[in-house]
């Protein structure tokens, strides 16, 4: 039995988060949960795909926001993109495990979160999709991170890429940073693959269980 999907704007808006600025990270047809959460905040929209930046313009015309079409890493360079011109949310910089389709190979940019966050003001709200390269993100961003009030990562869960990160790993880099498991999102099923987790900084008063709960 699936969890009921907690990636609604109704959901998150409970959390009352101040962050002026929204970092969307991986957004393919844009985050409708993210920009309806914050309608007055203003975003940072990171995507390698040139269809991305048309399809966010066309769709979220009033959206306040800069868009960088880039792939973001570890450290800057240059990355070949796997691309699924049928699924474009299956395009990644990986080898997905079982892949038998067809797909068009693509350059792209790799740049750091943390260039493209200087000198933006604080705090920060962080989301990363990234097609099992969300680790690798977050080794990019830990100016960011110092910086941010909330991260909601999709992680993967089950071997989804060839030579993939652990679940674990993304677990410990973010308690080395500060932060810790708030909630689970979505993608909790009785053999989950994977799931959007939000992570808070550990001494965010929003983990004190409520008097007579705990």
């Amino acid at each position: 039995m699936a969890m009921p999907d907690k990636m609604q704007a109704s959901y998150f808006r409970g959390y009352d988060f101040a962050a002026p600025t929204i970092v969307d990270v991986g957004v393919l047809a844009g985050t409708p949960f993210l920009y309806e959460s914050f309608p007055d905040r203003r975003f940072l929209l990171v995507d390698p795909l040139e269809e991305s930046r048309d399809t966010v313009a066309r769709r979220w015309p009033g959206l306040d926001h800069a868009f960088h079409v880039c792939a973001l890493g570890a450290a800057p360079g240059r990355m070949t993109l796997s691309v699924d011109r049928r699924r474009l949310a299956r395009s990644t910089g990986g080898a997905r495990t079982g892949e038998t389709a067809m797909l068009e190979r693509r350059e792209v940019e790799v740049r750091t979160l943390d260039s493209l966050t200087d000198g933006l003001p604080g705090p920060i709200g962080l989301k990363i999709d990234t097609e099992g390269h969300e680790l690798e993100v977050l080794q990019g961003a830990t100016a960011t991170l110092a910086r941010c009030e909330f991260v909601v990562a999709e992680i993967s869960i089950k071997k989804r890429f060839a030579g993939g990160y652990r679940f674990s790993q993304v677990i410990a880099f973010m308690a080395v940073h500060g932060f810790e498991v708030h909630s689970f999102l979505s993608g909790l099923t009785r053999a989950p693959r994977m799931s959007d987790v939000l992570f808070l900084p550990a001494d965010d008063p929003r983990f004190d269980m409520p008097p007579g709960r705990s």
